[in-house]
């Protein structure tokens, strides 16, 4: 109890360095957030883009449902993943989905034995740390499928011209994840140094009243704690503050290209209430970690030993 009012009196006696590091750190734990709504709101993107996106493996002539390689590429493709929803279509189908579609188009097909649609698997709800293990099944049943064509006949259709594109937008959402969390690093070593400095400052305006408690027998426990329960008492604030501007801001705003953007908020803030959580703990032990031995430095520094 002792330590906890020496760092409450560290702090109120120098106002205008306590508020500086805690409005600093106020305003790195807002922008914290913000990094996380932005992956939540790429995460969501991901999410639609994987139930609209598909790949089709279409199938050399001769090739059809009957055909026993068919058969144990669609099995093969299923057993890599439990998630993904694989469709057999054949000729004829093609040719009554492009009715539905192009009706025009497919007024140039008079009669169905001219039908130039072939057969195909189509693979759908492809989640992203699945491709890789969809590409490698694939690969093994490169003779029945449309899989890589020489240039002259090389099209939009053939699976590695797919796979291809489909890997440029997966390796551009990863970048994206790892970007943002490569920035909440920084982020949270900057809380480190802030405090880590802040400390610094108060130990040597202080440093007489550290000598006194030295000389008449205080413990390193004393000396050291209330630095360490003040970078706490900064963290903690400012992840209060700087929460409760975020939480402000985004409850207010309204984002017209998300359809119900008040619902989406409310499913955020469910899904992420572990993530602040943890945050929240992070924060405090870099107040912590960086207080202590802020402390320990730069009072061996000042010779009070």
């Amino acid at each position: 109890m002792h330590i906890l009012k020496y760092a409450l009196k560290n702090t109120i006696r120098n106002p205008f360095l306590s508020f500086s590091s805690i409005l600093v750190i106020s305003l790195l734990v807002f922008f914290i957030n913000i990094l996380f709504f932005i992956e939540y709101v790429t995460s969501s993107i991901t999410s639609n883009i994987n139930d609209r996106m598909s790949i089709s493996l279409n199938l050399k002539a001769g090739y059809d449902g009957d055909n026993a390689e068919v058969i144990e590429c669609i099995s093969a493709l299923k057993q890599a993943s439990t998630v993904v929803q694989i469709q057999y279509i054949s000729r004829e189908e093609a040719f009554e989905i492009l009715k539905k579609r192009d009706p025009e188009l497919s007024r140039v097909i008079e009669w169905d034995k001219d039908n130039p649609l072939p057969s195909s698997i189509v693979i759908k709800n492809i989640p992203l740390g699945e491709y890789p293990n969809i590409d490698a099944v694939v690969k093994r049943y490169t003779g029945i499928i449309q899989y890589d064509e020489e240039r002259s006949k090389k099209s939009l259709t053939d699976y590695h011209a797919q796979y291809e594109r489909i890997q440029g937008l997966i390796n551009i959402l990863l970048s994206v994840h790892y970007g943002i969390y490569s920035i909440i690093g920084f982020f949270i070593f900057a809380v480190f140094i802030i405090i880590y400095n802040s400390i610094g400052n108060f130990v040597f305006f202080y440093r007489d009243e550290i000598k006194i408690i030295r000389l008449v027998g205080g413990e390193n426990f004393f000396i050291y704690g209330p630095f360490a329960i003040q970078g706490v008492l900064y963290t903690g604030l400012a992840y209060i503050i700087g929460t409760f501007v975020f939480s402000l801001l985004v409850k207010n705003i309204n984002f017209s290209l998300i359809t119900d953007f008040p619902v989406f908020i409310d499913k955020f803030f469910v899904l992420y209430g572990q993530v602040f959580f943890l945050e929240f703990c992070v924060i405090l032990f870099v107040g912590l970690l960086s207080g202590f031995l802020s402390s320990r430095r730069f009072i061996g520094k000042e010779n009070l030993s």
